[in-house]
């Protein structure tokens, strides 16, 4: 079963919408009204409760697919009424307005639920985190009612076939254009090349490649794009496997920017001839290569792998305690900011991770974000603001930190407000991402904590048990997320099926779908992070 939520300000429009579509029946619910008009009057007098409450409109799509509808009519909408008060129930609409509506319009067996956030006791549903709680109701659902289990939207990695694509294969024999590039690049990268040379394979299969960087609300993001006999698709189109950053993490296509950009864009100029090489000039090319490296001149090595070289050494090492005034040094020093690395490093976020500009330049006007030589560093402050350590993102994606056994000190934002809840992550990436997802669903959270650690001993845990709630948003099987919940019993554990920084690219390419014009209302959100 696939479920999808939307909120929205008006209920007259989305009743209009549902209603509207032809087959349309308002099956149930727990309102009178029968037409769009009496049900708009109902939902007005409830909220008349809450007159300042903006987004008091939540619509509900579930769906299933053609094989699993009832053919009796009269179960079929039994079974579905069923379904949607177990769904409105789990997802805490237990003293609320809604109304079920059937559609009869496409394949798949589907109901719409529009429903009123505003309790009929004044309280209003919260809708913080509903996108993760309602794929976990679908789910149970699946299992309760014997349904088809969909995989949520960010776990796939390939965009399914739609209902034209089905009916053309299966009266034509035809493969879409979309499925035709979804298997030409399943099959060009099962040997994991580098990004080159998965352009190149393409073009010698008739497909158009582009690559560079495109404009989003937020900034610009690396894309790809592909067009085959004349029809133009972007990676998001085909699956977020088929993204530039997705056929690195689910392609395995390795991507270097030094040493990949000049070839890409070599390979995009129009003199450039897609002709596959013999295998004689294969062998000659590689055995070139092979001698060019080994007569190549030994250079120096740069700052950057210096670096890595020391950083792995340092893991492979064995650990020397470190005497009183070595960690009393250690306690005392941040990494040396380079102001003339920011802005690369503030691009690199906004690039790689979708990371807004507003946010990075807020953290870096507070200096809980900056940059020494070409790394991200994010700093690690007590409740009181005092900096202990930091986090250091490293050219590989990964977190080290400058003194891992400080205590009570993590990477942390606010919103504004008293705090009432707190969200645990495993990094600073992971913490603002869920703060983004959160502010990008919910106009309603409370003041929330976001805190960032790699060690469950730098929890404020005093204060964190005070608090009304308290979530660990960290896989449940690592060892991480067991410590801190062994500090926090009470604390609620939320499974992320992935990383909440993948989750919140999925959302970007879907909003990119349905550019806004501006992207103010998203500023007012990122305003309300607390600053003090």
């Amino acid at each position: 079963m696939i479920g999808k939520q939307i909120k929205g300000t008006g209920f007259r429009g989305c009743l209009n919408y549902v209603l509207g579509k032809k087959d349309a029946a308002l099956i149930g619910g727990t309102m009178c009204g029968q037409t769009p008009e009496e049900l708009a009057a109902e939902f007005a007098i409830a909220r008349q409760l809450r007159p300042n409450l903006k987004v008091a409109v939540f619509h509900a799509t579930l769906s299933v697919d053609s094989t699993e509808k009832l053919e009796d009519s009269e179960e079929n909408d039994q079974r579905w009424l069923a379904i949607a008060a177990n769904y409105m129930k789990a997802m805490e609409f237990h003293n609320n307005q809604y109304a079920v509506v059937k559609h009869s319009d496409t394949e798949h067996d589907h109901i719409h639920i529009v429903a009123s956030r505003i309790c009929l006791d004044g309280g209003v549903v919260d809708d913080s985190w509903d996108y993760y709680k309602s794929q976990e109701t679908i789910r149970q659902l699946e299992r309760n009612y014997s349904l088809e289990t969909v995989t949520p939207s960010w776990e796939t990695d390939k965009r399914a076939q739609t209902t034209g694509e089905h009916r053309q294969l299966k009266s034509q024999g035809n493969k879409s254009v979309r499925v035709q590039l979804q298997d030409l690049i399943d099959e060009v990268t099962q040997d994991n090349p580098s990004m080159p040379q998965f352009v190149e394979r393409l073009q010698q299969q008739g497909v158009e490649v582009q690559v560079g960087l495109t404009r989003t609300g937020i900034g610009f993001s690396q894309g790809i794009s592909y067009n085959l006999d004349g029809v133009a698709l972007s990676g998001t189109q085909l699956g977020k496997a088929y993204t530039f950053y997705g056929l690195q993490k689910h392609r395995s296509v390795s991507y270097d920017k030094g040493r990949d950009n000049a070839l890409i864009d070599a390979l995009m100029q129009p003199q450039h001839l897609a002709i596959a090489p013999s295998e004689a000039e294969e062998n000659e090319l590689e055995s070139s290569q092979s001698e060019l490296a080994a007569t190549a001149p030994v250079t120096p090595a740069t700052a950057n792998e210096l670096e890595l070289s020391q950083s792995e050494l340092e893991t492979t090492a064995l650990a020397i305690p470190a005497t009183p005034n070595e960690l009393e040094l250690q306690l005392s020093i941040l990494p040396e900011r380079n102001e003339t690395q920011w802005q690369k490093v503030r691009s690199h976020l906004a690039v790689e991770y979708s990371l807004p500009l507003e946010l990075l330049d807020l953290l870096y006007s507070h200096s809980w974000l900056y940059a020494d030589s070409e790394k991200a560093v994010f700093t690690a402050r007590t409740l009181e603001g005092e900096a202990r350590f930091a986090f250091v993102l490293n050219e590989r994606g990964n977190f080290t930190t400058t003194h891992p056994l400080s205590s009570e000190a993590a990477f942390w934002v606010a919103t504004t407000g008293e705090i009432e809840r707190a969200v645990i992550a495993c990094n600073p990436i992971e913490a603002l991402s869920i703060l983004l997802i959160e502010q990008d669903n919910s106009t309603t959270a409370p003041a929330t904590l976001y805190l960032g650690i790699e060690r469950a001993s730098q929890l404020p845990i005093e204060f964190l048990q005070e608090l009304d709630s308290v979530i660990i948003a960290i896989a449940e099987n690592s060892q991480l997320a067991r410590n801190a919940r062994s500090l926090l019993p009470n604390a609620e554990l939320v499974n992320p099926q992935s990383s909440w920084n993948d989750i919140w690219i999925q959302l970007i390419e879907q909003e990119q779908q349905n550019i806004q014009p501006n992207n103010q209302p998203y500023k007012q959100r990122i305003q309300d992070i607390e600053l003090d």
